[in-house]
C-alpha cells in the first residue's frame, strides 16, 4: 500500500529547479536508512531512537501512521490550486511504488491538465520504461547516496537503474556532499554521466551555514553546480514546507 506522509505547496528548495513554485507529495517507505546522515527521531510506536536522513518519518514509515494514497483526493487538490506549480513526488523513495495503479493514474491526470512532474529518487530502483512510458515525461532528481550516508556501495549504487533513468528521461544528479567526495562522484559519473548539483549536508540552519561555503567552493573548483537548501535557509527544520 502506498502511504502519503504529507502534501504541501512551497518552493523547490534543492537542485536544478530550486526556487520554483512546487506542490510536494511525500510518500512513505524507503529501501535505504542512511544512518550516517545523523538525524534522530523517537519512534512513536516503539520508543526507540531512529537514525537516518532528514526525512526519517518518511523513510522509516513503519514507525508512523499515514493515510493511503488516494487518487480522487489528490487529483482534486491539484484542481483547487490557483496556479500550476511543479509537482514534486518525493519520499522516502517514491519509485518503490512506480507500478502502483493509483500513482500511474494520478500521473496521467496531472499531465493531462498541464502539470509538470519531478520525482526525487535515490537512483536504486530500475523502471521498465517500455511498460510504464508515462515516466519518460517526468524529470528525475537522482540523489545517489555517497559513503557519508553509511550505506554499503552495493545498496546505494545500482548501475542498471542509473543507466535506465538517464537514457529514458530528463535527469540530473543531486548529491549531499561534504566537499571531500570527488572520487566517489567521478566513479558514479563514469557509470552514467549527467549534470551535477552538490548541496551541503544540513538538517538545520546551523549545519547549513557551517557547510555551505566549503561545498560551494568544491562545486566551483570541480565544474559542478551548487545547490543551496532554500527550505532550510528560510524555515530551518520546520516540517511541511
Amino acid at each position: 500500500m502506498v502511504e502519503v506522509v504529507e502534501y504541501f505547496n512551497s518552493i523547490q528548495g534543492e537542485g536544478k529547479f530550486q526556487g520554483k513554485n512546487a506542490f510536494f507529495i511525500r510518500l512513505g517507505g524507503c529501501n535505504l536508512k542512511c544512518q550516517g546522515f545523523g538525524s534522530k527521531l523517537i519512534s512513536p510506536k516503539s520508543g526507540e531512537i531512529l537514525l537516518g536522513c532528514d526525512t526519517i518519518r518518511a523513510a522509516q514509515s513503519s514507525h508512523f501512521n499515514y493515510e493511503k494514497f488516494d487518487f480522487e483526493r489528490l487529483s482534486s487538490l491539484l484542481f483547487s490550486l490557483k496556479h500550476k506549480p511543479l509537482i514534486v513526488i518525493t519520499g522516502g523513495e517514491p519509485l518503490l511504488y512506480h507500478s502502483d495503479r493509483d500513482l500511474l493514474k494520478f500521473l496521467e491526470y496531472a499531465f493531462s491538465v498541464g502539470f509538470s512532474i519531478q520525482f526525487e529518487t535515490n537512483g536504486t530502483i530500475e523502471i521498465d520504461f517500455t511498460k510504464f512510458p508515462i515516466y519518460k515525461k517526468c524529470t528525475f532528481a537522482v540523489s545517489v547516496k555517497l559513503s557519508i550516508s553509511g550505506e554499503p556501495l552495493h545498496k546505494r549504487v545500482n548501475k542498471k537503474a542509473l543507466k535506465s533513468l538517464f537514457n529514458n528521461a530528463d535527469c540530473f544528479y543531486k548529491f549531499v556532499s561534504t566537499s571531500r567526495d570527488l572520487a566517489e562522484i567521478k566513479d558514479i559519473l563514469s557509470i552514467q554521466n549527467g549534470e551535477v548539483w552538490c548541496m551541503p549536508l544540513a538538517k538545520n540552519q546551523d549545519e547549513l551555514n557551517q557547510n555551505a561555503k566549503s561545498v560551494a567552493s568544491f562545486a566551483i573548483e570541480n565544474g559542478f553546480n551548487y545547490s543551496d537548501r532554500l527550505h532550510i535557509r528560510i524555515w530551518n527544520d520546520l516540517d511541511g514546507v
